[in-house]
């Protein structure tokens, strides 16, 4: 599967609705249950900041393993 990400100016955006919509642009999204998105604001909340990582670092720790 193909994933596309473009960035539309603002003055051409209805236009581009209308041409994806004219193109049989069909929209999937993945919904989040809710009991995930509880779980990830309880695990933030208890979450120790002197323990925390930045992406850069933590990626750093995964490839020195």
């Amino acid at each position: 599967m193909k994933k596309v990400t473009i960035n539309v100016p603002d003055d051409k955006y209805l236009f581009f609705l209308e041409l994806i919509e004219s193109l049989g642009f069909d929209q999937e999204g993945t919904e989040i249950p809710e009991a995930h998105n509880s779980l990830v604001r309880e695990r933030i909340k208890n979450s120790e900041e002197d323990k925390l990582l930045t992406w850069k670092e933590g990626r750093k720790q995964l490839k020195l393993k």
